[in-house]
């Protein structure tokens, strides 16, 4: 059960950007893709595409909400399955922000690596 209004709102919110940049990922990646369509990917073609500081900014963003919409859900689920007391809500929020946090450090510095 959510908690308050924000948390509630936060996971629509993020839904709702998770299925617009799912479809502009798929469609990007998919059809907007000359090399794509005429047969001639490359390693260099994503690289230049990944490279670029734009598409990183939208990559990096589809990370970070992803990640909040879905350990934001496995806590909703907990809680609502889990008969927990204010200090194990308080240790599972804590966890899963620190899991959420190294994850998307860990997926940042993948793109400072290209």
């Amino acid at each position: 059960m959510f908690r308050s209004a924000w948390e509630w709102y936060l996971q629509r919110v993020t839904g709702g950007l998770l299925l617009v940049l799912l479809v502009a990922h798929f469609w990007v990646e998919h059809f907007m893709s000359a090399p794509l369509r005429h047969g001639h990917l490359t390693y260099q073609v994503i690289q230049a595409r990944i490279s670029n500081p734009a598409w990183q900014a939208i990559d990096i963003a589809f990370l970070i909400i992803a990640l909040y919409h879905g350990l934001n859900g496995l806590r909703n689920i907990i809680l609502d399955y889990g008969r927990l007391e204010k200090r194990g809500v308080a240790v599972l929020t804590m966890v899963l922000v620190v899991v959420g946090a190294v994850w998307a450090w860990w997926g940042i510095r993948a793109f400072s690596r290209l």
